[in-house]
């Protein structure tokens, strides 16, 4: 679909928005959404050149072009704000949504997410890192790139989880479009986003941020972004690296629950 971004609504009430992170589609958060519905109207998106949301023109690979596309689904379903919670890539554009559209949101939960780099060599380092994967999605095949990402140091702590969850993630990593995975991280990676730094100081909204136990690097930097946003707290999930969604999901479930809901709201999430 082009210039659309699918979209996939649950549950009742007050809505929330998941974006979910590189590699991933709304499918990486079934067992989050399968939680939250209860509370809330959870809506969960393919971001642009993942899942059903494949397109092949590179200047709608944009975050401004991803943040009207967010705009139109609010539009489509008559939201006027709504509360987002971004992973990863996800939370790079859930910062800049918020960034631009202060109107639109009520609270913001970021989950291992960076605010770019600020140092001018090392975003061309990245850029350089980058291309080599651009490399290998556009000259081999899906799964030799699915078999370099999952064997990267930022996932090491995924090998602990449970035979089925490993499949699953697997089974939505090959299930994407190399084209589509390629267009993303040549106009969505971290070495070409701009570097948000001080615009981060105008968010006011409510936020969460929340970084994995063993995540070393997103511990660092959640503490940076932490103290740009005025409004904002910090929460370690436990037993998790970067893929907190899906390493510590009842963790992750249970405090956006609380954050949005409120304290008070002792109804427990069944398992």
């Amino acid at each position: 679909m082009t210039r659309k971004l699918f979209h996939k609504i649950e549950g009742s009430g007050t809505p929330l928005l998941l974006i979910h992170g590189f590699t991933g589609s709304h499918k990486s958060f079934d067992k989050i959404s399968n939680f939250l519905k209860i509370y809330f109207r959870v809506i969960t998106i393919d971001m642009i050149g993942h899942g059903k949301s494949m397109d092949y023109k590179k200047e709608n690979y944009s975050f401004d072009q991803s943040i009207h596309d967010i705009s139109s689904i609010l539009e489509s379903q008559s939201l006027k704000k709504i509360n987002i919670l971004g992973y990863s890539l996800g939370g790079r554009l859930a910062m800049q949504f918020v960034n631009k559209n202060p109107n639109k949101i009520n609270k913001l939960i970021i989950c291992s997410a960076s605010n770019g780099i600020k140092n001018k060599k090392e975003r061309e380092k990245r850029i350089i890192s980058d291309s080599k994967i651009i490399n290998l999605l556009q000259n081999y095949p899906l799964d030799h790139f699915v078999n370099y990402w999952q064997n990267l140091k930022l996932w090491q702590s995924e090998k602990r989880l449970d035979i089925k969850k490993i499949i699953q993630l697997r089974k939505i990593r090959l299930t994407q479009n190399k084209i589509g995975l390629a267009l993303s991280l040549t106009n969505q990676g971290q070495g070409v986003q701009e570097y948000l730094g001080d615009q981060l100081r105008s968010i006011k909204a409510n936020t969460l941020i929340m970084f994995g136990e063993k995540d070393k690097k997103y511990k660092e930097i959640s503490k940076e972004i932490h103290n740009l946003i005025e409004n904002s707290k910090l929460e370690m999930v436990p037993n998790s690296g970067h893929n907190i969604i899906l390493e510590n999901p009842i963790f992750i479930s249970q405090k956006v629950k609380h954050f949005i809901l409120g304290e008070n709201n002792e109804n427990k999430l069944a398992i």
